[in-house]
């Protein structure tokens, strides 16, 4: 595990598996995690297994403000989580990519497609959650919305950690919506897998990025007993037969 300081100056640590066969084969897999999550877990690892199965090189990295960078959580916001995977792709990885995104990452990974479509040739996007900062706001109650505009931030209580959402990352989230017109301006094909036991994605939300998107090639993948993590083992395997298809 190294770090990289990016060039929106945060610094997070990152793993690039197999670099040698980057320029040398179909596509490299670009790893993007969720909210107030990293990198490390269960989901990552199985992916990596399949990639050094499949001689395919894979970067995996922490978000700014995540994992080892978790004490400036607060100075973070979309923007800057997108420049971060925009960076990569310009300057860390050769060749096509395919995107895979969990939560956050599902909607950072939809970002990197629209504004990198010669670069990224597919999106498995796991319980993708575009536009989640404005769903916050939607069911935020009287007192959150108080609390927002008296400190500048709102505190969600979750099983394990509480998820603080900022103004800032509010605002930033404003201005990165993608599903609030039309068309969704992403080509490639696209897996979306989503469990419909999710509390925090709607499953709806899988079937809107399907509908709006321009590309002709999306397979949506509604696990009925699934929830937000998708790491059992048959989720696993979901995740990893949507990899086999852009062999």
């Amino acid at each position: 595990m190294l770090s990289r300081t990016y060039d929106t100056q945060f610094t997070t640590n990152f793993e690039y598996i197999n670099k040698e066969f980057s320029g040398k084969q179909k596509f490299s897999i670009l790893y993007t995690h969720g909210f107030c999550s990293d990198p490390w877990g269960r989901k990552p690892e199985e992916v990596k297994k399949w990639c050094l199965k499949n001689n395919i090189a894979m970067y995996r990295y922490e978000l700014a403000g995540h994992g080892s960078d978790i004490a400036r959580f607060e100075e973070t916001d979309i923007n800057i989580y997108k420049a971060q995977i925009l960076e990569i792709i310009d300057k860390y990885i050769e060749g096509d990519i395919v995107v895979v995104g969990s939560s956050l990452g599902g909607w950072l990974s939809l970002l990197a497609a629209i504004n990198r479509p010669n670069r990224i040739k597919g999106v498995v996007g796991l319980a993708a959650a575009p536009d989640f900062t404005a769903d916050y706001m939607k069911y935020a109650t009287p007192a959150q919305i108080e609390e927002m505009e008296k400190f500048g931030k709102i505190s969600y209580p979750g099983q394990n950690i509480t998820f603080t959402v900022t103004k800032r990352m509010i605002d930033s989230g404003n201005q990165n919506l993608i599903l609030n017109t039309d068309i969704l301006p992403v080509k490639c094909p696209m897996v979306l897998i989503q469990g419909m036991k999710d509390t925090s994605v709607d499953w709806h939300k899988a079937l809107l990025i399907a509908q709006k998107a321009q590309s002709q090639n999306v397979i949506v993948k509604l696990l009925k007993d699934a929830g937000h993590r998708l790491n059992d083992d048959e989720h696993i395997k979901e995740i990893l037969s949507a990899l086999d298809t852009f062999l």
